[in-house]
């Protein structure tokens, strides 16, 4: 199937022209539309839907589609420029994903203009997928491929004062050891400022980058939990926990160590209900690990 889907996508590829960009994206929507919608729209909340089309195409067949102008992108950055803008801008959270494979492409060719780019985009994101599509498909593929070069760049987008970004650098900071496990610790030590994040998405990120991190190296994030637990906040008690709770049931095991400082936690007369919920839900994870 995909091999169809890549031939057509490439036939519609085929008649693309800069200065008419509307005409190919217009043909693309079309050719997208023509297969069934999954259950993955009912993630994107309904207030986010009504700020754009979002039909709930699965994301293989439009990375497919997005694979294949990729290909002619990476060799004409400005020719395809327009193209990706107007996916981006005007076709839904559909267009977005397309647009995203396409943008990655490019940023490989072009990381000093597209980077900056992709950080004004990530400012328009209406929703956790967006964040996290333009994070792992746009962003990551010129931070894998020269780290010393880059991450520093993410550690400057985790400080930013908008949550989408601060969300996609901590997404692609946690993705990286799977990589390079060399970096590990470093990206665990990025993570940490953002433990006690105000916002909700960043933080359910936050968790996700320890978790990915846990994979890789389970002893060096033990110890960085360990470390988190003895001088955590309120703000910081949802993704202690929730590290616990979603661990890879594979390796949870080797965070048994970690019962007794959560059990002490536990009891400490400063937990509010609500945090101890947590902390006892992750105490019974951990009990029978």
């Amino acid at each position: 199937m995909n091999n169809e889907i890549a031939r057509k996508a490439a036939s519609i590829i085929k008649g693309y022209t800069s200065s008419k960009p509307e005409v190919t994206a217009k043909a693309l929507r079309k050719y997208w539309l023509g297969f069934a919608p999954n259950k993955g729209i009912e993630l994107i909340k309904a207030e986010q839907r009504e700020q754009f089309e979002a039909i709930g195409i699965p994301i293989p067949i439009l990375k497919t589609i997005g694979d294949e102008i990729a290909k002619l992108a990476r060799q004409d950055v400005d020719g395809f420029m327009p193209l990706a803008r107007l996916l981006w801008d005007e076709y839904g959270r559909e267009g977005r994903v397309v647009a995203l494979i396409v943008l990655g492409a490019m940023e490989l060719i072009e990381p000093q203009r597209l980077v900056p780019l992709l950080k004004v985009l990530c400012k328009q994101c209406a929703s956790w997928e967006d964040a996290d599509r333009l994070a792992m498909d746009a962003v990551e593929p010129i931070v894998r491929k020269y780290p010393d070069t880059w991450l520093s760049e993410m550690e400057t987008w985790s400080k930013d004062e908008n949550k989408w970004i601060r969300r996609a650098s901590i997404t692609i900071i946690g993705r990286l050891p799977m990589k390079h496990p060399a970096y590990t610790s470093h990206c665990l030590a990025l993570t940490e400022r953002l433990i006690s994040d105000t916002d909700v998405d960043v933080r359910r990120a936050v968790s996700f980058a320890i978790r990915t991190c846990a994979r890789v190296d389970p002893p060096l994030v033990c110890a960085f939990l360990k470390k988190q637990v003895a001088a955590a906040d309120s703000a910081a008690v949802w993704v202690l926990c929730d590290v616990i709770k979603s661990m890879d049931r594979r390796i949870i095991a080797e965070f048994a160590s970690l019962l007794p400082r959560y059990k002490k936690w536990g009891v400490e007369s400063n937990i509010g209900s609500k945090d101890k919920r947590s902390i006892d839900s992750a105490i019974r994870v951990l009990q029978v690990s």
